[in-house]
């Protein structure tokens, strides 16, 4: 348990950097490094079409919230109720990138490293019942 407790960590931890990266390069899109791989891989396009935000609020902001805040529960434990309650947020979260992703006709790496990372923390406090 002591092991799934670090890879935790681990993921939460590069979960936060990635989202800081796509929150940084949203609010300044000249820092984004990001191929562009055929007519399929464009950060880019992603990040800057009108579904990369909710409510006026960037879904990179989104994402480094809700990683922030499961690191927190990680370090310090919640209610039971509101951590599940916070992995549907990141579940909902998954799938509106995804079905964005789908939508725009292009992928983000750094939006999908983010998905997989969301979707292993889930799974991994799930798991762990913490």
């Amino acid at each position: 348990m002591r092991h799934h407790r670090k890879i935790l960590a681990v993921v939460l931890a590069l979960g936060i950097i990635d989202a800081a990266y796509l929150t940084i390069a949203h609010f300044a899109p000249g820092v984004l490094v990001c191929p562009t791989i055929g007519t399929t891989v464009n950060c880019e396009s992603v990040l800057g079409s009108s579904l990369s935000t909710v409510f006026g609020v960037p879904i990179a902001v989104l994402g480094l919230l809700w990683f922030v805040a499961a690191f927190l529960f990680f370090v310090f434990g919640s209610n039971k109720i509101i951590r599940n309650l916070w992995m549907l947020f990141g579940i909902g979260g998954i799938v509106y990138s995804i079905v964005g992703q789908g939508v725009i006709g292009k992928i983000c790496i750094y939006c999908s490293l983010l998905d997989v990372l969301l979707a292993l923390s889930i799974g991994m406090f799930l798991y762990a019942g913490k």
